[in-house]
């Protein structure tokens, strides 16, 4: 040590001062302890030493939390109402447009501001050498809500769909029509569907709120992310049963197959007495390790297939909520187009409880209107030509299956995109900011 701090106790120096210490040496009987401080360990992570990771090199800063705005009420914002009779099939045909792969999404700025669009993707770029547990600690203490956690369920997930039912003035799990009054028959079971949604949180939240009240059908990948009945702790999980498509219990659950969804849906009729279900969740995602930038293009299929999933199995008046990641590309914008003439009244809401840095938003869509069979059916087409520009050697893609004049004709609608993917953007900005900050003073 080289001198003592003045701020020191006056006992621990004349203490020292006893033993023989002289200011400017070292500790010891001759001094020959170091006389500089030892410095904290810069080390990130598992990396070896000396490594340097630009814009993330730890210091000492802190963080500004006037540039972010946390409410416990949330604000809701609905899309303005379509009057427009949802478009005929032969219309719909004429629409799907095919192009060049593409895997970059940086000049995807025709429904949004250009400036937001570049500070998202640079702010997402900042983290592609940041090890996923460095990620992890820095989200977790950056995030407000974090603590929430599971609470009583098995997953984050059943605590999000409690969000957003309670949100929503309780829309799906005590569905109304558009005059205020319950959609069930008395003494009728709620029906809703869960696709895509393993392990089961979104199920979970609706069999607590509902207890025997509701039916529930489930349809996901068989595998690690399968639903977990054993693990619906608050609802009761007899109320609730998985399906996989061809075969049943036996198939796979994959829902880009045209098959499972034809076997699904029969099946969900079969035992709604024809009807549908009163309500449908999806909650599809995977893994984009290390391609953040490309979720929205990765997941432009899994899109599609939740929305022509939902079409197929949802009665008249009935609900659809559904994950979305970006919505910047003409894809994505032309599957919102659609809904909105499938549905009396739609929304995209980030609750609280979905972590406020990365892309996720649900879209809410209220009361299906009848006539909408012409849009399920472009939809199973649209999935089918798809199927067959999978190829990994194919180089052609669906790159819009509504117009880009449409889309941009149509003011309200447009107005609406560009209004909320702005929003969303400026708000990941800077919670991207605050991880930033959080990575570098741990």
């Amino acid at each position: 040590m080289a001198s003592a701090p003045s701020g020191y106790n006056p006992i621990v120096k004349n203490m020292m001062k006893n033993m023989g210490f002289k200011e400017g040496s070292g500790l010891g009987k001759y001094g020959q302890g170091r006389t500089q401080i030892v410095e904290a360990s810069k080390q990130r992570g598992r990396r070896g030493f000396g490594l340097h990771l630009d814009g993330l090199e730890p210091a000492d800063i802190q963080w500004d939390f006037s540039k972010e705005k946390v409410n416990i009420q949330e604000d809701v914002y609905w899309m303005p109402q379509c009057f427009r009779d949802p478009p005929k099939i032969h219309e719909l045909r004429q629409w799907m447009k095919e192009g060049p792969k593409k895997l970059v999404i940086d000049d995807e700025d025709e429904f949004c501001d250009p400036g937001i669009l570049r500070n998202v993707l640079a702010c997402k770029s900042v983290f592609d050498k940041l090890e996923p547990e460095e990620m992890r600690r820095a989200r977790t203490r950056s995030n407000p809500f974090e603590t929430i956690r599971g609470v009583i369920f098995q997953n984050r997930a059943a605590v999000k769909m409690a969000n957003i039912d309670a949100m929503f003035d309780f829309m799906f799990t005590d569905p109304k029509d558009s005059d205020g009054n319950s959609i069930l028959e008395p003494h009728e079971l709620l029906y809703f569907a869960d696709i895509c949604a393993g392990p089961g949180g979104f199920s979970e939240y609706v069999l607590w709120r509902k207890k025997w009240e509701a039916k529930g059908f489930g349809f996901t990948l068989r595998g690690q992310n399968d639903f977990k009945l054993e693990e619906f702790f608050a609802g009761p999980p007899e109320s609730f049963e998985p399906h996989y498509g061809v075969n049943g219990l036996e198939g796979d659950g994959d829902i880009y197959v045209s098959e499972n969804l034809r076997e699904f849906r029969r099946f969900v009729l079969e035992n709604t007495d024809g009807k549908g279900v009163h309500f449908v969740m999806a909650d599809g995602g995977f893994s984009v390790e290390g391609r953040e930038n490309l979720q929205e293009i990765l997941s432009k299929r899994l899109y599609l297939c939740q929305f022509l999933c939902a079409l197929s199995i949802l009665r008249t008046g009935g609900h659809f909520i559904c994950k979305l990641f970006d919505v910047f590309t003409p894809f994505s914008v032309g599957l919102i187009y659609l809904v909105y003439h499938a549905f009396q009244h739609i929304c995209i809401h980030k609750p609280n409880t979905s972590r406020p840095a990365n892309s996720e938003r649900y879209i809410i869509c209220k009361n299906r209107l009848e006539n909408t069979k012409d849009i399920h059916d472009y939809l199973y087409e649209v999935n089918c030509r798809l199927g067959q520009l999978s190829s990994s050697l194919c180089n052609q893609d669906i790159v819009e299956i509504v117009p880009l004049r449409l889309l941009k004709e149509d003011a309200a609608f447009y107005d609406y995109i560009v209004e909320s993917n702005n929003r969303l953007g400026e708000q990941q900005i800077i919670h991207l900011a605050k991880i930033k900050a959080f990575a570098q003073n741990t």
